[in-house]
């Protein structure tokens, strides 16, 4: 199997393996501080991640080809893309909290979505972050930080389902604005 990384052919002899998994691991295993954006195999794009892909056998592939990018990059790019995200959930919660004091649920519930599928995607974001950072940011720890939005998420659920429209925007204005512009602050001291 001929191997060629960011357009580069190469003869590595570590790269070896029974499967596509085993090589891809060599690979990574010897560039540490990469990651896999993409990946085709004889010209054809597919999943590094799928199973079918990784257990593909190794000599069934005439050529494998990388595109391969440094975890830095990666990180450096999931900061930038919270630090926007904020920039826009942040008043998200506030627009959320005013409709549901001026009544209208419907609307209200649909920025509520929204914001919980918000919330969802930054954590992910921000985990992969923390997860990355070898020293951690100051202030309460990540594992702090999501027992607090767990407590403030059963809380909004639990007004939600009640149907207590005042509560759901007091949590949404005066517990998750400031817990999410504190995330801000804490996004902002990280070098990615």
């Amino acid at each position: 199997m001929k191997i060629s990384i960011n357009g580069a052919e190469t003869q590595d002899p570590s790269f070896q393996g029974e499967t596509l998994g085993e090589v891809l691991n060599a690979i990574l295993k010897s560039r540490q501080d990469s990651y896999i954006r993409r990946i085709w195999l004889d010209g054809q794009e597919v999943s590094s991640t799928t199973q079918d892909t990784l257990r593909t056998s190794a000599t069934s592939v005439g050529l494998l080809t990388l595109e391969l990018a440094h975890l830095k990059d990666l990180l450096a790019n999931n900061l930038v893309n919270a630090k926007e995200y904020l920039e826009k959930l942040i008043p998200g919660f506030q627009q959320a909290a005013d409709l549901f004091r001026m009544g209208n649920e419907q609307e209200a519930n649909k920025y509520y979505l929204q914001i919980l599928d918000g919330i969802d995607w930054f954590s992910q974001v921000v985990l992969t972050i923390v997860n990355a950072q070898e020293n951690e940011a100051e202030g309460p720890s990540f594992e702090g930080r999501q027992k607090k939005l767990t407590d403030l998420m059963a809380q909004m659920l639990e007004a939600n389902q009640n149907q207590d429209w005042v509560l759901l925007a007091d949590l949404l204005e005066y517990e998750m604005v400031p817990f999410y512009t504190d995330w801000q602050e804490v996004l902002s001291k990280i070098n990615a």
